[in-house]
């Protein structure tokens, strides 16, 4: 599990304001998509935009899109975003065309 004064300190969200990204990993079952919840929540409680998926979803909407601009657009759309979660991140295979 991700110990205390680490929790503490990435709930802040000042990491936020800092562009900076988190990667966190683990074993199935240790708490990790729960925590990152937590994370979502309180980034919407404070007012910011949160893009929320799974990486199955995620290559799925890219997958459904057509060879012209609406691609680049839904990925702008995301982009917005002041939180991007992609869960789930080698959980199943992931398709060729997803890759």
């Amino acid at each position: 599990s991700i110990p205390a004064p680490t929790q503490q300190s990435l709930r802040t969200l000042e990491w936020l304001s800092r562009r900076e990204n988190l990667v966190v990993c683990g074993p199935s079952g240790t708490g990790k998509t729960f925590f990152l919840e937590a994370l979502g929540q309180q980034a919407v409680e404070e007012g910011k935009r949160v893009a929320w998926f799974t990486l199955e979803d995620l290559g799925a909407m890219i997958r459904a899109h057509r060879p012209d601009d609406t691609i680049t657009k839904a990925v702008a759309r995301i982009l917005r975003a002041d939180l991007i979660v992609i869960d789930d991140i080698g959980l199943l295979p992931v398709a060729d065309d997803a890759a």
